[in-house]
């Protein structure tokens, strides 16, 4: 059986992120959690928005540039959407980052994920063939 995840967009946050909560299903079993980051909201616009609500075939994937990480399949009008490791939203165009919980790791104001290539390598080794994902926005 092919694990799948629902990420939640729980809110925008002060500036240009969406905030919300990823968790990873085998069957019955929970077998992985995280805090996810993305850009807000900009009609799914090419480097400067997060991706539609919606169902995506997710795949893991290797450059050199990010190692291993997740590439997710599908995105309408959109390609290269990675799952990588990052901490601020200037780190992401487009993709999302994952990372243990939110925090502020700097003077901007403006929350970040915490422990990202960490929380990166728990959900490769939890889900090493990929994943279905699930987004919904309950940030409305």
């Amino acid at each position: 059986m092919q694990p799948r995840a629902t990420l939640t967009r729980l809110m925008d946050g002060e500036v240009m992120e969406s905030l919300g909560h990823m968790t990873v299903w085998n069957g019955l079993d929970k077998i992985f959690d995280c805090k996810t980051l993305e850009l807000e909201d900009r009609g799914n616009a090419r480097n400067v928005s997060r991706i539609p609500e919606g169902s995506y075939w997710v795949s893991p994937r290797q450059s050199e540039k990010y190692g291993w990480h997740f590439h997710v399949l599908g995105v309408p009008n959109r390609s290269y959407v990675l799952i990588h490791s990052g901490n601020r939203y200037t780190h992401t165009r487009g993709c999302i980052l994952i990372g243990t919980s939110f925090k502020h790791l700097d003077d901007d104001g403006i929350l970040d994920v915490i422990w990202s290539r960490n929380t990166l390598d728990k959900l490769i080794n939890a889900c090493p063939e990929g994943f279905r994902l699930f987004i919904v926005d309950i940030d409305k």
